[in-house]
């Protein structure tokens, strides 16, 4: 398998670091969800302005700070991905290989065409909105449907199928982890705050705020559960002496 360079997989250590890493950058991701997010939305007459519902009531700071931190935050979570990607890498190169190209298309795509141009649409619906409500709308369906929805369904394209691998490579013991490790992942980890979002009302300020930040949740939920419950040293070097029987035992 090539490793682009990661040799030594399962480097307790490094793993670990990374695993904080991404800990740190989703905390500092939903800072800039929150901020992009925290504002009462008004009454929408499109899909697409529905989603920048709450733009016109967002100062411009919050969507240029929002969208910076975000950007950074995002870059750090696909690099810190590799932790995972490392845990799996040895025991199921398979796996590894479809949750490295989700890595990629991660890093790729999500900071600036899925994080960073909501700030900037947001910033121009808010402008174009106060010169003309019908023109803001028209707008918003160009910007959204033309330059935001495929990038968001390509980045689906690679999410889902790095979801699905880590959670069975988790379940089917192919870590150092147990198997019950498996439930940190980024979709559970989402839903308490979507339905917190719902309870306090997608339209105001603040579940708007948290309702953005669901996916943020979700990838704090999966480092710090990993961090949490990471194995000591010596259940790593059991795990990868095991591993090293069964491959020459076949």
């Amino acid at each position: 398998m090539n490793t682009i360079g990661i040799d030594n997989n399962l480097d307790r250590a490094r793993i670990r670091k990374l695993l904080a890493i991404g800990l740190f950058a989703s905390i500092l991701t939903g800072i800039g969800d929150f901020l992009l997010g925290y504002a009462e939305e008004i009454p929408a007459t499109t899909i697409a302005a529905s989603v920048m519902s709450s733009a016109p009531n967002l100062a411009d700071w919050q969507m240029v700070a929002g969208g910076l931190l975000g950007f950074v935050g995002i870059f750090l979570e696909g690099l810190s991905f590799f932790a995972i990607y490392r845990l799996m890498a040895d025991a199921a190169p398979k796996y590894a290989h479809i949750f490295r190209a989700g890595i990629f298309g991660y890093i790729w795509l999500a900071p600036v065409g899925c994080h960073m141009n909501v700030g900037v649409l947001n910033l121009a619906y808010k402008y174009l909105f106060q010169a003309d409500e019908a023109l803001a709308a028209k707008a918003a369906d160009l910007l959204f449907f033309g330059f935001s929805q495929p990038v968001y369904l390509l980045l689906i394209i690679f999410w889902l199928p790095m979801m699905l691998v880590q959670f069975m490579a988790f379940a089917k013991g192919l870590t150092p982890y147990p198997k019950k490790a498996k439930w940190f992942c980024v979709p559970l980890g989402a839903i308490p705050a979507l339905i917190l979002a719902a309870i306090l009302g997608m339209h105001t300020a603040i579940g708007a705020a948290i309702g953005t930040t669901f996916l943020s949740f979700g990838n704090a939920f999966t480092f710090g559960g990993l961090l949490a419950v990471m194995p000591d040293q010596d259940t790593f070097d059991r795990f990868q002496k095991n591993h090293q029987v069964r491959k020459e035992g076949v």
